[in-house]
């Protein structure tokens, strides 16, 4: 049987953030990928991946990283529960003529075979679900990639850019944004050991940035 979603779900804001952005034009910080010297993790994720690897982009959004992999001969998938997003990045992938697909995701199953990538990115969406929820879909990129594929993941902090998002603070430390723009969204603070506890079992942690730092927080791991 089929699992349900938890009540509280910040697909559905995230869906309604992508279709405002392509409706309204997407904005250049929109458009820069991770991989343009944002973090020295990022590079090294790159530098370490096979040659034309295949690669899992969870939590595309519009498809920036999942674009900027392919231009670097890698076949990327793209997984998202926005629909929009997906479109809009097999839209573009089409265009330049690169080697980017995409796969079904209900929340919760990454509709992929077991052990099918070298490389898995998860930027800066695991904290935005409860954490039952990421122990889940941890569980699930675990799942689907190979013995030593990577893993690069990012958690951000809580920044809120509108004073009028009001949130109520769920029972594992998530918060539930219940007015405002960020209406519909969660979003969980995450220790480093959380972080790390994440992947514990099934991953060895290759790099962390974060220990001595404040946020953001990312992690580059590698399949055992």
């Amino acid at each position: 049987m089929a699992r349900t979603r938890p009540e509280l779900d910040s697909g559905v804001f995230w869906k309604r953030i992508i279709a405002r952005t392509l409706e309204e034009g997407v904005p250049d910080k929109w458009r820069e990928s991770t991989f343009e010297g944002r973090s020295p993790l990022a590079a090294a994720f790159l530098e370490q991946l096979p040659t034309a690897a295949r690669v899992l982009d969870f939590g595309s959004g519009i498809g920036r990283n999942a674009l900027a992999l392919a231009r670097r001969g890698h076949s990327v998938t793209v997984c998202d529960v926005a629909e929009d997003g997906i479109r809009f990045s097999l839209e573009k992938a089409q265009e330049e003529g690169l080697a980017v697909d995409a796969a079904e995701f209900d929340g919760w199953t990454i509709e992929l075979p077991d052990a099918a990538v070298d490389g898995i990115l998860a930027w800066s969406c695991l904290d935005h679900v409860t954490l039952h929820w990421a122990t889940e879909l941890a569980a699930e990129l675990s799942r689907v990639a190979r013995s030593g594929a990577l893993l690069l993941v990012s958690f951000d902090e809580d920044k809120s850019d509108d004073p009028d998002s009001e949130c109520e603070l769920l029972e594992d430390g998530t918060h539930h944004y219940t007015s405002g723009r960020r209406a519909g969204m969660l979003f969980r603070p995450y220790t480093n050991e959380e972080i790390k506890g994440l992947f514990a079992e099934e991953w060895e942690l290759l790099e962390f940035e974060g220990d001595h730092t404040s946020v953001p927080r990312r992690g580059l791991f590698r399949r055992t």
